[in-house]
């Protein structure tokens, strides 16, 4: 899943503005959530100060780790497959 915070204009993001975000990556086939009021934010450890940032949820949306800065998706892959035994 993916959270915009704020759209271009550095307003809370709406539900407008991810479907002009969807539109302009290609609609993927994961979800976009707006997150204007910092929900997603305020439930994770993460700050907004640096991006990209992620976390590694299990099936139950539960964090298994999460991890800030460029690159990090590949740390979470393994924190993934750690956690699934593989």
């Amino acid at each position: 899943m993916f959270a915009l915070y704020e759209n271009a204009n550095h307003e809370p993001a709406s539900p407008s503005d991810v479907a002009d975000y969807a539109s302009y990556i290609g609609s993927p086939d994961f979800p976009i959530f707006a997150d204007g009021e910092g929900i997603l934010r305020d439930a994770t450890p993460m700050t907004q100060e640096t991006h990209p940032e992620m976390c590694a949820l299990t099936e139950e949306l539960t964090i298994i780790e999460c991890s800030f800065g460029h690159g990090g998706q590949h740390k979470m892959l393994d924190a993934i497959r750690a956690h699934a035994g593989l």
